[in-house]
């Protein structure tokens, strides 16, 4: 994400719809940052869930290639 606010713009923002567009701003970041972590945490979960599966089936491959080589 990618934006340019300054503080005049967060001051009008605040004047025209009543709010604490600041803390506003922050919380929104915030979110979208934990949003962001969590994502690539699941990524990385399922990227190694993947790569377990795959190993055992290979494993049982060799197995079977050992047994019937």
């Amino acid at each position: 994400m990618k934006g340019k606010i300054n503080k005049n713009d967060v001051k009008n923002i605040s004047d025209h719809y009543g709010i604490d567009a600041e803390n506003e701003l922050s919380s929104i970041l915030s979110q979208e940052l934990a949003k962001s972590i969590d994502a690539e945490i699941m990524k990385n979960l399922f990227s190694d869930f993947k790569k377990d599966k795959i190993n055992k089936i290979l494993e049982k491959i060799n197995k079977f290639n050992e047994k019937n080589g």
